[in-house]
């Protein structure tokens, strides 16, 4: 249960983060009782990074809503390059983050090649050190019988395709059901954690490293280069299968070589945009320090950094019995 009763001057920072439609907003709304705009599709509403604070166990909490890679309106690196001007800003600041929280849909059928990855990242971000910090949460447990949810979950617990090598250097998984108690639980573990700095804030700070040759730069690139690596070997093999139906010059093969075409515009649309994507990632320069802050405002609103980057959100809305505060504004 909450408790607003002598909280501790500086709060604990925690990171939410997990793929669009995984529940992130939702969690943090129920456990502060705040009033996050929540995405009703596969759309993400966690375009930037917003913030929810609240009272628990005597210890001021604040949570971080982070936006997934697989973000609707912003590519990978540019969801990477806000994270890592976040993690430096408040690193730099002389503030770590108490824990990470992880979250994963265990109504998911099957784990793809592009949540592995994601989860990927997201474990070269944090670094093995920082994972004692770490909790896996699943949920949507209402949409998955016991028994199935519970086979998924030993899956995911015992390979290490998935979450096993998280596990194995001090990860811990736990199950979210849609109320606030179960939510809180999910907080608890972190009232007596140390801070712990990321692998990322180390490389970007301390180690002066560019965004690009962090340990998770180097992940997404690797990722995006075999991406376009598939990509080319596709559009070869369709150029020869087009180049067969052209040569046979019947109703059939026009019909086939139109489908064809489709496909191979198709892959010339998704190469173009893995090359921005590197592009954008080999551009995000660090010698250029950013000098806009993170802060939050009282009403709710917004406030962008000085360079128009990431903004964050204050949310005053409260719950009685959850202790989340309404006060003058905040800066990491």
């Amino acid at each position: 249960m909450a408790n607003s009763k002598n909280p501790s001057s500086q709060s604990k920072l925690i990171a939410i983060t997990g793929p669009t439609g995984v529940g992130k907003t939702t969690f943090i709304n129920l456990v502060t009782g705040s009033s996050l705009k929540v995405g009703t599709s596969l759309q993400s509403c966690t375009d930037k990074i917003q913030v929810a604070r609240c009272i628990m166990g005597g210890e001021l909490i604040t949570l971080i809503d982070t936006p997934g890679f697989d973000d609707t309106f912003k590519s990978q690196a540019d969801v990477l390059k806000d994270i890592a001007d976040f993690l430096e800003q408040t690193y730099e600041k002389g503030r770590k983050l108490t824990g990470v929280i992880y979250m994963h849909r265990i109504s998911d059928f099957r784990v793809g090649g592009i949540a592995r990855e994601n989860f990927r990242l997201f474990t070269k971000i944090c670094g093995d050190d920082a994972m004692k910090n770490v909790i896996i949460v699943t949920t949507m447990w209402e949409d998955v019988p016991e028994d199935v949810g519970e086979r998924r979950e030993r899956e995911l617990s015992s390979k290490p395709i998935f979450f096993k090598d998280a596990i194995d250097n001090g990860a811990r998984m736990m199950r979210l059901r849609h109320d606030h108690i179960s939510a809180e639980n999910a907080i608890i573990p972190f009232l007596r954690r140390a801070p712990e700095a990321l692998l990322m804030q180390r490389e970007l700070v301390d180690q002066r490293k560019q965004l690009p040759n962090t340990a998770a730069g180097i992940e997404l690139r690797s990722e995006l280069e075999e991406q376009k690596k598939r990509h080319r070997k596709e559009m070869q093999e369709l150029r020869r299968d087009r180049d067969d139906a052209m040569a046979k010059k019947d109703a059939v093969h026009r019909e086939e070589m139109r489908t064809i075409q489709d496909e191979y515009e198709k892959l010339q649309n998704q190469l173009r945009t893995v090359q921005e994507e590197l592009r954008r990632l080999k551009s995000k320069d660090r010698t250029q320090k950013p000098k806009g802050k993170y802060s939050l405002t009282r009403a709710g609103g917004m406030i962008p950094s000085n360079d128009g980057s990431t903004k964050v959100i204050y949310v005053t809305r409260y719950r009685r019995g959850s202790g989340c505060l309404s006060g003058d504004g905040f800066e990491l």
